[in-house]
C-alpha cells in the first residue's frame, strides 16, 4: 500500500451527524439502518469513506479532519458552541484511540507518528462560519492545532462570497482582516469554496503560501468549484498545493466519465500548469449528504465517490493509474505525501 497524506475530509461532520442524513441505505429495514448508524459514530471504525483501521493499512498515513458545519443549519446555541463539540469529539476519539492514531501539530509529530505505525491526524476548519467569522476566535483555534481554514463554504458570508453564492463578491474589509490574522498564526487559508474574486483578492494580499485542500481542474471539469488555470499558476508562484478531489460531480459532468480514470486527468492538467510539486491529495471523502440543494446532479446517486474508488482503501487505484501515465515513483510520492508534508514543515516545523 501506498502512504499518503491527504488534505481534506468531513469524517467528525459525519460522526456526529448520522442518522437520517446518511445518503447510505439499507432499503426498508430500519432495524438494520439503526445498527449500520450506531457503528458509524467514531473515527476508529465506521461505514463511511474513511476511517481510522484503513488508514493504518497504509504504510504511513497523515489526515486532515475538517471542522464543518452547515450555518443553514445552525444549532440553536450557535456555530461556535458546535465547533467547541466538534473540537471535544476531535479530543475524545484521539484519546479512546491513542494506540492507532496521534493528533499531530507540527510537521515533525507527523514524521514521528507515522514511523511509528500511528495514524498522523490534523485539524482544519471548513467555512469560518464555525467560529462566527470572529478574528477573536483565531487565536483559539490556532491553540487547538487547527492549521487549516476556508473562510467559507458553499454559504456567503460576511467575509467573501463563494463559488456558490455571490461569486463575484470578493474580500470584504473584514475577510481581509481575516486572513491577516490567519497568516499571523501561521494558518494556511485555505481557498477551496472560495470566490473568484476572492480567491485573487487574497492572492493580492497574501504573505504566505496558500493551499486549496480540495479542488480540481475548471479546464478538464467545467464546475465553479474547480480552479482555473491561472489560480494554478498563483497558487504555484505562492509555492502552495492543490489537493485533488475525488468529488464525482467536480470530476466530470457525465456519470459515465466519473472515474478514477478521469481523477487522474485533473492531476495530469494541474502538473502540466504548475509542476509536479504542486499536486496533492484532498479526496473530500463526503459520502452522506444527500439534500438536492447541497449536492445538486448528485443527488439521486448513492455515493459521491468516482468509479474505482469507492472510499480510502481504493487509493492505490489512481496511483496505478499514474504509473501507467508514466508518472516516475518520485513522482507519485510527490502526489501521495511529500508535497503536502513540505508545505506542513514550512510553516509548523
Amino acid at each position: 500500500m501506498i502512504p499518503y497524506f491527504d488534505a481534506h475530509c468531513d469524517t467528525i461532520y459525519r460522526c456526529l451527524e448520522t442518522g437520517e442524513t446518511s445518503a447510505l441505505e439499507y432499503g426498508e429495514d430500519r432495524e438494520e439502518q439503526r445498527r449500520y448508524y450506531a457503528a458509524s459514530t467514531h473515527l476508529r471504525k465506521n461505514g463511511g469513506h474513511i476511517d481510522l483501521e484503513r488508514g493504518l493499512k497504509f504504510r504511513r498515513c497523515a489526515q486532515f479532519f475538517a471542522l464543518f458545519h452547515d450555518a443553514a443549519e445552525a444549532p440553536a446555541d450557535g456555530m461556535w458552541a458546535q465547533c467547541q463539540r466538534m473540537h471535544d469529539f476531535f479530543l475524545r476519539e484521539m484519546a479512546d484511540n491513542a494506540d492507532i492514531v496521534r493528533h499531530c501539530r507540527t510537521g515533525g509529530e507527523v514524521d514521528v507518528t507515522v514511523v511509528e505505525g500511528k495514524v498522523a491526524a490534523l485539524l482544519s476548519i471548513e467555512g469560518a462560519d464555525l467560529i462566527d467569522c470572529d478574528v477573536h476566535k483565531i487565536e483559539t483555534v490556532s491553540g487547538w492545532g487547527v492549521w487549516l481554514l476556508n473562510p467559507v463554504w458553499n454559504r456567503a458570508n460576511v467575509l467573501s462570497g463563494t463559488n456558490a453564492e455571490e461569486p463575484e463578491r470578493g474580500l470584504s474589509a473584514e475577510g481581509r482582516d481575516f486572513i491577516h490574522v490567519l497568516e499571523e498564526h501561521e494558518i494556511y487559508p485555505d481557498v477551496s469554496h472560495l470566490s473568484d474574486a476572492g480567491f485573487w483578492d487574497l492572492v493580492r494580499m497574501a504573505k504566505r503560501p496558500i493551499v486549496a485542500s480540495h479542488s480540481n481542474a475548471r479546464a478538464v471539469c467545467p464546475h465553479r468549484r474547480n480552479l482555473t488555470d491561472d489560480q494554478f499558476r498563483a497558487i504555484r508562484d505562492l509555492d502552495g498545493v492543490v489537493g485533488l478531489n475525488s468529488f464525482n460531480i467536480f470530476v466530470d459532468h457525465d456519470p459515465a466519465k466519473q472515474t478514477v480514470e478521469n481523477l487522474a486527468r485533473h492531476a495530469e492538467h494541474m502538473i502540466d500548469i504548475m509542476g509536479i510539486d504542486h499536486v496533492g491529495c484532498g479526496f473530500d471523502f463526503f459520502e452522506f449528504i444527500e439534500d438536492e440543494e447541497t449536492m445538486g446532479s448528485m443527488a439521486a446517486s448513492s455515493t459521491p465517490a468516482v468509479k474505482g474508488m469507492d472510499d480510502a482503501s481504493q487509493i492505490p487505484n489512481l496511483f496505478k493509474v499514474f504509473e501507467k501515465m508514466g508518472l516516475s515513483q518520485e513522482e507519485r510520492d510527490k502526489i501521495a505525501r511529500l508535497n503536502f508534508q513540505a508545505v506542513v514543515k514550512k510553516t509548523i516545523g
